[in-house]
């Protein structure tokens, strides 16, 4: 298999959670994760589901799938733009575009219609039986059920590094307090390949798992992927607010005057003539 010139990385990084992949001369392990995401049904099912508007409703809004497409973007543009500045980049070393490129076009797959309404009714729905939580569903797909093969569905064989790259939560549902941010139990064994197992490996510290400090450790790609999923819904969803005239000054204005912060917010708002 192509491996970049990356020092970077690792072979440790790129092996994958089910064994070998069919050798690839032309791209990279981590080209080959992200052109897996692309070409599958669970990636195309995103222009379906709701961002913020229902798909559907008018053709400028965004759905999950054109968010997804902002993020990545987002996602290689911060990458070029640590490596053209920072002092620890070079051509040789540095943060793969690619692999957090597919960490973008990956972290919304796992997370059904109707937004965070409907996560929290499926997670209410489920919670006797493991819960449910959208993040922890990506990784199911990625690693479980994105394919079909047969009468059965299997995972796509991730690299390591693009696993990682997509945990942004690391406890699992029984230890985690919150009704939100967890994987589910019986993904362990994925937790346990990140930090340096197999998926039948038991040698990683359960006190470590169990820690929720631990979501806290997130990779570098893991990072950028979601300063780029803030930036991208922050600024998209504002734009599709205002065209949808729901955000005007006269609403803003109307909230802010309850408090004295957005009081002066609005203020300047009117004063810079925004209509």
């Amino acid at each position: 298999m192509h491996e970049p010139n990356n020092g970077f990385y690792q072979s440790f990084d790129t092996e994958t959670i089910d064994g070998p992949r069919t050798p690839d001369q032309i791209r990279t392990p981590f080209q080959h994760d992200r052109d897996r995401v692309i070409y599958t049904s669970a990636f195309r099912r995103l222009q379906a589901k709701t961002q913020v508007f229902r798909s559907g409703e008018y053709d400028f809004y965004r759905t999950r799938l054109t968010h997804s497409i902002e993020v990545a973007q987002i996602g290689r543009g911060i990458c070029n733009y640590l490596k053209k500045t920072g002092s620890l980049l070079s051509n040789d070393f540095y943060i793969d575009p690619d692999l957090v490129e597919a960490c973008c076009l990956a972290h919304d797959i796992g997370h059904p219609p109707f937004g965070h309404a409907g996560e929290k009714s499926l997670h209410r729905l489920m919670k006797a039986f493991g819960g449910f939580e959208g993040n922890a569903q990506t990784l199911r797909l990625l690693t479980e059920t994105i394919f079909s093969d047969g009468p059965k569905r299997a995972g796509m064989n991730p690299t390591r590094a693009f696993i990682d790259g997509v945990l942004k939560y690391k406890t699992l549902f029984s230890h985690r307090k919150k009704e939100k941010h967890f994987i589910y139990d019986d993904q362990e064994r994925f937790l346990r390949f990140v930090n340096g197992g197999t998926t039948q490996d038991c040698s990683i510290s359960r006190a470590a798992e169990d820690n929720p400090a631990q979501d806290q450790r997130k990779s570098i790609e893991c990072q950028i992927m979601d300063w780029a999923d803030d930036t991208a819904y922050s600024l998209g969803d504002l734009i599709d607010g205002i065209r949808a005239k729901f955000i005007t000054p006269y609403t803003i204005g109307k909230v802010g005057a309850r408090q004295p912060a957005r009081k002066r917010f609005r203020q300047r708002f009117f004063d810079r003539g925004f209509d």
